[in-house]
């Protein structure tokens, strides 16, 4: 698995629009798209595993910065639901929508699109792509300029990485 070309394939990337944020994360895959897609649409069932234990990979990281030398996970469980995937002739875009069970209004909805890409003979594209809006109103948009975006990005990193992990592998 390779990052796209260019210092914003390595990072995720995320902006605000007024009260809306904006992620978007991709990654190549060493292999045709007529290799992964079915073991991609396969996956279905498996995401909202990946996009709890990604999540919780932003709280690890949110944690981490918050607290200081020591790390400790705070771990939050996520509900996900899954659309139905729209095929096109060279990408398979699954609409996703993830958020946090109990203390809903203290935690952000986040919601995209999934995107499988065919990039060339040997390489496809994962990407997603979603919104979200801060909670707690003027506050919750502080917050999330200042540290909150990088659990979003982190969550969103580790959710696409897991996914293209295990595309490669097989």
């Amino acid at each position: 698995m390779t990052f796209g070309p260019g210092p914003i394939a390595a990072s995720v990337v995320s902006c605000c629009l007024d009260l809306i944020v904006f992620v978007y994360y991709y990654i190549q895959i060493g292999k045709p798209i007529a290799a992964v897609a079915p073991r991609f649409q396969s996956f279905f069932a498996s995401f909202s595993v990946w996009a709890e234990s990604a999540y919780r990979d932003g709280e690890e990281l949110r944690a981490s910065i918050s607290i200081g030398k020591s790390p400790t996970t705070v771990a939050k469980t996520v509900r996900m639901r899954v659309g139905d995937p729209v095929t096109q002739e060279a990408e398979t875009t699954v609409p996703v929508v993830w958020e946090a069970t109990g203390a809903t209004s203290l935690f952000p909805k986040m919601e995209g699109s999934l995107i499988l890409a065919d990039i060339g003979p040997d390489h496809t594209q994962l990407a997603f792509r979603g919104t979200y809006e801060p909670p707690l109103g003027a506050l919750g948009r502080a917050l999330d300029k200042v540290l909150m975006h990088r659990l979003a990005e982190s969550s969103v990193k580790g959710f696409v990485d897991r996914i293209g992990s295990a595309l490669e592998s097989e």
